[in-house]
Order: C-alpha cells, then sequence, then structure tokens
C-alpha cells in the first residue's frame, strides 16, 4: 500500500513537473503584442483571448514567484499552444520576441522611414515624424539594415538609428570637416544632396566637387532634389514653375548657399563625397537620359549641353 501510494505520488509529481517546465512543441502558435505600461493581468488576458492559457493561476503564481510583472519586455512574442505558463513567463521575462527587420535605403527622407515603418508595425509614422523634427533628426538617421520589436515607441526607434550614425561619423571625419572649416550638419546637408542627385554612385565626388567650386563662388547650388524637397515629394521632373514658385529656403534655385539642413539620410559614399570631393572647374552638370550626367567649366558650354539633351528627347518622344 505505501509503495503504490509512493508510485502514486512520484507519478503526480512527474505529470506537475512535465506540465509546469515542459517547454512545449506546439505547431499552433499565435502572435501575442506585449506594449509599453502592461500589467500582468493585461497580458493574462491577451494570451487568454488566443486559449493560450486556461486557468490564470498557474501564469499568476509564477509572475509572482518571479517578481516578473514589471519585468516583462515589451515587444511580439511567439506563443504555441501547449507551451506552460512557467515558459510563456520566461519567455516575457528574458525578453524573447520576434523582431521586425527594417531595410532603410540611402536616399530616404524621415517621411519615408516613417511609412516603411508604420507598414512594418514597428511604430506608428505620425509619432516618428514628430520624434526626428522635434529632435532636428533629418539626416542623422543612417540608413541601414535594422531589427526593431514591434510596437516600438517612436523615440527609441529614432534614437537608435541616430546611434548608429554616431558610430560612423569617426575622427577621421571629424578632422575632415574641421579642415574644411565645416559643420557636421552642414557635411550631412550636402551630402543628402548629392545621394539625391547621382544615379551613379561613381559621379558622388565629381558632383561634390561641382557643389563646392560654386559654393566658394557663391553661386547658387541650383539642386532640384531640395525644391523636391521642399514640395514634400520626390518629383520625377520639376516644372518652371515650381523652380521659381516655391517660396522655401530649400529651395536653391532663389536662396544661395546650402539649405538650412540635411534633405534626407545619406549613405557612407555620400558622406565620403561630401567630405573630400574631386578636384575639378566643373561649375554645372545636367543629367543625361541614362541617368549619368555631363559637366562643364563654363555657362555657354551647359547650355549647349541642356539644348542638345532636349533635342535628343524630342527626337526619342517623335
Amino acid at each position: 500500500m505505501k509503495r503504490r501510494l509512493l508510485y502514486l505520488a512520484l507519478g503526480a509529481g512527474l505529470l506537475i513537473g512535465l506540465t509546469t517546465f515542459w517547454p512545449g512543441a506546439g505547431t499552433c502558435y499565435y502572435f501575442v503584442d506585449v506594449k509599453a505600461g502592461m500589467t500582468a493581468r493585461d497580458v493574462l488576458q491577451l494570451l487568454q483571448k488566443e486559449r493560450l492559457v486556461g486557468s490564470p493561476y498557474p501564469f499568476l503564481i509564477w509572475t509572482r514567484l518571479r517578481n516578473a510583472g514589471a519585468r516583462f519586455k515589451m515587444g511580439r512574442y511567439r506563443v504555441s499552444q501547449g507551451r506552460s505558463a512557467f515558459w510563456i513567463v520566461d519567455d516575457l521575462v528574458q525578453g524573447r520576441t520576434v523582431k521586425a527587420k527594417a531595410v532603410i535605403p540611402e536616399g530616404f527622407a524621415s517621411w519615408q522611414i516613417a511609412e516603411r515603418l508604420d507598414e512594418l508595425e514597428i511604430c506608428e509614422a505620425d509619432g516618428f515624424k514628430r520624434a526626428v523634427a522635434g529632435s532636428q533628426l533629418e539626416g542623422f538617421l543612417f540608413p541601414a539594415t535594422y531589427e526593431f520589436e514591434y510596437g516600438m515607441d517612436p523615440s527609441m526607434v529614432a534614437r537608435k538609428m541616430k546611434e548608429v550614425f554616431d558610430r560612423h561619423w569617426t575622427d577621421e571625419k571629424v578632422a575632415r570637416a574641421q579642415a574644411l572649416g565645416w559643420s557636421q550638419a552642414q557635411v550631412v546637408t550636402l551630402a543628402s544632396i548629392l545621394e539625391r542627385e547621382a544615379v551613379d554612385k561613381a559621379e558622388l565626388p565629381l558632383i561634390s566637387g561641382v557643389y563646392h567650386n560654386r559654393l566658394k563662388k557663391k553661386i547658387p547650388l541650383q539642386a532640384d532634389p531640395t525644391v523636391q524637397f521642399a514640395l514634400g515629394v520626390w518629383k520625377k521632373r520639376l516644372t518652371y514653375e515650381d523652380y521659381g514658385h516655391v517660396v522655401s529656403p530649400y529651395n536653391t534655385y532663389l536662396r544661395p548657399g546650402l539649405p538650412p539642413g540635411p534633405i534626407c539620410s545619406p549613405g557612407e559614399p555620400a558622406t565620403n563625397a561630401a567630405l573630400w570631393p574631386a578636384q575639378t572647374d566643373y561649375l554645372y552638370f545636367v543629367a543625361t537620359d541614362n541617368g549619368k550626367h555631363t559637366f562643364s567649366t563654363n555657362y555657354r558650354d551647359h547650355t549647349n549641353k541642356v539644348n542638345q539633351r532636349n533635342k535628343n528627347k524630342k527626337r526619342k518622344n517623335h
């Protein structure tokens, strides 16, 4: 009789142990979004809604035993049916979340970044735009591939991207900017224009050389991307009205010098080109049909090339 009771006790203990500590290997799973400020009972309701937790007591007991209620990490969790409360709580404490991958290309403006983050459910677009504007981070959101939590605070997302930018702003770049007599913001502003201007990235140093020359001679930059930024859209082709009627400090056809700030997030090659421009006498360039540019040292040659380009376009259209 005693032996039988012992076996029953061992069996019951083994069953309790398995149901408590067995991580579960169910093939059916659900995603649960834990947001900042949620209490243990809020999370429990989410789990019960998806029928991932039956009785609430094991979850609440393990939460209390581990003092875990205030230590749940926010993010999106993939929870299998059959996973025990012990391991669900452990997942929440350890932050075993499913990450969202965000590819931020070179040349994206903050509004484009905001739209992509919103589409990926990382953060709300409007909140991200406000965070960027409030901290003046346009141009300082480094283009790269990121892994973010779902449902992050927009300011945290912007801050992480700025931290990556800071890591790429090396001592060598600092020294070079100082040698040019430029601030970091001026370098990034020119780099952002170069990023939007150059289709063929091999032309970056040459286009940079043109802009450096124009700045030294106090000739307006007349950079189309700055007008597009003022319009709030990357138009494929600007009109004469756009050039002359867009009243904005970003319209470099009407305002001399650099615009007040960056117009997009430049990549490393564009930043290097802004700091180390090609040594050239060119003052003008015009885009060709293949996306590249032809360069000139004087306005007469430039005008001839523009006229020839336009004639070629008319021939193709007829």
